[in-house]
């Protein structure tokens, strides 16, 4: 079995301006996620946004705020 498919991992991330959040994971899927959901996200700075971690593919943590986001909650099956 494959385990992308199983078990995705956030690949890459790339911003839309101040509206949407994309997500890109290692099984080929991209998902487009409004930021109007995560607002702590939404409010941060460019130069903020760009200063992000992502945690053993699956977590996704920005050095300006304290909470941490899995992929599950960002793609919005959590």
């Amino acid at each position: 079995m494959n385990t992308a498919l199983v078990n995705p991992e956030l690949r890459a991330i790339e911003f839309m301006g101040d509206v949407a959040l994309f997500v890109y994971l290692n099984n080929e899927r991209t998902f487009i996620v409004p930021l109007n959901q995560f607002p702590a996200i939404r409010n941060l700075s460019k130069e903020q946004r760009m200063d992000f971690e992502v945690i053993d593919g699956i977590y996704l943590s920005f050095r300006s705020i304290d909470d941490i986001y899995s992929i599950h909650q960002l793609i919005g099956i959590d």
